[in-house]
């Protein structure tokens, strides 16, 4: 068995530093011209298909509350507004860079999903429990799993391992890594997090977000990212195979004040009605999200 040790230094010295997409990196100086206008933004961001897809995906979130459909990518950027996103950009530009198709292992449009969904809810919760919303719980919440490509990608046949045990034992997710690799995804993103010099705090909440008592600073970032990770998992069920046999910290939940039971549920059912909603009306468009 590796050790985690030999892991993590494969982890930062195999996986390179990507360079940004030439639109993200244009994305990311434009946002930074205080003369640029959406408009502009726009154009620059439609000459990648895949890019503008996910921006319009986040900006339609049933999560994010807009009221009515966005189907431009200059409105888009007016709702999410510059800081966001030149967030979004980078970290979708940082993920991609990680993975390659879908097949019998991973579902890359299921990660992406659980991925947008649980940076969406991040910053939901986190204005609903009135916490000063900033990008980076997005940011961190859209992160969370990236161990899990890093995973797929460069070490394959125990990444193989790992979903045969889960799928064919009553063995958590996690618990079938750790018979593995004597680590988790979470711990593994947050080494690359570190190799990335991503901000201290964000490369907790990676490491931690399915440890959440273990943080011993960013409580609330850490608590946030994790809950966000659980209730999507509940919202989206079956579609977060990495995330089979989670349930939410009772220290987390606890730091957020979210001590009641049925308040939680109450949350996560609303939470299922939203998506129930949209899925119903874009069923009646003709189309899914």
């Amino acid at each position: 068995m590796m050790s985690p040790e030999y892991i993590k230094e494969r982890v930062q010295s195999i996986i390179q530093l990507p360079a940004l997409p030439a639109v993200a990196m244009e994305v990311v100086e434009m946002v930074d011209n205080p003369r640029t206008s959406a408009s502009k933004l726009g154009k620059v961001i439609s000459t990648d298909q895949a890019l503008t897809a996910k921006v319009l995906k986040i900006a339609n979130s049933p999560f994010y509350g807009f009221p009515r459909k966005i189907s431009t990518i200059d409105f888009a950027i007016i709702v999410l507004g510059y800081d966001a996103l030149k967030e979004i950009v980078i970290s979708i530009s940082l993920i991609s860079s990680l993975q390659k198709k879908s097949d019998g292992l991973f579902d890359a449009k299921g990660f992406w999903d659980h991925a947008i969904a649980t940076g969406v809810l991040a910053r939901r919760l986190a204005r609903d429990l009135g916490y000063r919303v900033t990008e980076e719980v997005f940011v961190g919440g859209l992160l969370h799993d990236m161990g899990v490509s890093v995973l797929h990608r460069y070490f394959k046949s125990e990444y193989r391992r790992i979903v045969e045990i889960a799928r064919e034992s009553e063995l958590t997710f996690l618990e079938a890594e750790e018979s593995v690799l004597s680590v988790t995804h979470a711990e593994v993103g947050g080494w690359l997090a570190e190799r990335w010099n991503l901000p201290r705090h964000l490369v907790q909440a990676i490491s931690l977000h399915h440890t959440p008592a273990k943080a011993e600073s960013n409580h609330e970032l850490v608590s946030l990212i994790h809950c966000a990770d659980v209730v999507s998992c509940k919202v989206m069920k079956g579609q977060t195979e990495f995330d089979k046999g989670i349930d939410f910290d009772k220290v987390a939940l606890a730091r957020l004040g979210l001590n009641d039971e049925n308040a939680v549920e109450e949350y996560i059912e609303n939470c299922t009605s939203i998506l129930n909603a949209d899925f119903e009306e874009a069923v009646r468009a003709g189309g899914f999200r």
